[in-house]
């Protein structure tokens, strides 16, 4: 009889099943269930995009990274800002990664009638367990994945409370979407329409990107919130991936302390409501407090992984 429900197969559900099953448990007492996406790839719209953090999260559950990596710039801009990202940004294969996560594992498209001691609420931008958040803030998002005639190169390009991305897959492949707290659907698509102007359009998503920052509490009775569910997101870059799966580990590492484990979570990613009050306050004001975002350098570093006492950022020519 399964004693664990984990709603959500996505990074932070899928990773946090094969730590389970790697530290010991038994894989029957353990159910997983997500009803799947419409999307061509079948999972919730992403901009695939990671750092290199994800390398030794990769190695903890017995996965090569490198089987995951799609593409990895050596430049990328950001409007007329050139970085020097080598070794540090990536896109990846995620539906890949999360099929590899989740080998062995039966997913099923609803819970069953079985009693269950704890439920992992791994249902992002839903909530679906825990609850709906009164104060909750949801940019919604648009994505193409694209072939351009030459290889894209990786592009963030600032909008009004938002941004658009170009992200390098395979080769001359790219993903170029927007997010935008204050944009209309109509002017959303104009900016994508205008960013893959000559490219071949493979297939297309839309969906939400949590702007909230940590939520808590994070257990609510036998609920517990991983992920995004949880708020686990950064809401100016959007990152979650390394973010989700890092609250998996915590989420075990914790797994008889339900308050050591909100606690470790406020800890680590507790600043992300800081950022969180800066979009607020951009989308009022109409622009970034870059004072203010500055102050967290040390923690947007270290989530990018950068060393934050090196700041390897060049003006284009």
């Amino acid at each position: 009889m399964p004693k664990i429900l984990i709603a959500g197969a996505g990074i932070a559900g899928s990773y946090l099943w094969r730590l389970l099953v790697r530290n010991g448990m038994n894989p029957a007492d353990i159910q997983i269930v997500d009803p799947g996406s419409q999307t061509r790839c079948g999972i919730a719209s992403c901009a695939f995009g990671i750092t290199r953090q994800f390398f030794p999260l990769c190695h903890e559950v017995g996965l090569n990274p490198e089987k995951y990596i799609l593409a990895s710039p050596a430049i990328g801009y950001a409007n007329k800002i050139k970085f020097d990202i080598k070794g540090y940004m990536f896109s990846f294969d995620k539906p890949a990664f999360i099929r590899d996560l989740l080998e062995g594992a039966v997913v099923t498209s609803s819970p069953s009638e079985m009693g269950i001691e704890r439920i992992i609420d791994a249902t992002g931008t839903a909530r679906a367990y825990i609850g709906k958040y009164e104060n909750d803030i949801l940019f919604p998002c648009i994505q193409r994945k694209v072939e351009f005639p030459q290889p894209p190169e990786l592009r963030q390009h600032s909008h009004y409370v938002g941004y658009s991305w170009i992200i390098p897959l395979e080769g001359n492949q790219a993903h170029v979407g927007i997010g935008s707290a204050t944009y209309d659907t109509k002017t959303m698509q104009e900016t994508v329409e205008g960013l893959t102007r000559g490219a071949k359009t493979i297939c297309s998503c839309r969906g939400y990107i949590r702007g909230t920052g940590l939520i808590l509490p994070l257990v609510q009775g036998n609920i517990w919130a991983v992920g995004e569910a949880g708020g686990i997101i950064e809401p100016i870059s959007g990152a979650g991936i390394v973010p989700a799966i890092e609250s998996a580990k915590l989420l075990l590492e914790h797994w008889h302390d339900p308050k050591g484990y909100e606690a470790a979570l406020t800890k680590k990613y507790g600043w992300l409501r800081k950022t969180s009050e800066l979009v607020k306050e951009w989308q009022d004001k109409g622009a970034l407090n870059t004072r203010k975002l500055l102050g967290l350098w040390k923690e947007c570093a270290e989530l990018a992984g950068f060393n934050p006492g090196i700041f390897n950022i060049k003006p284009t020519a």
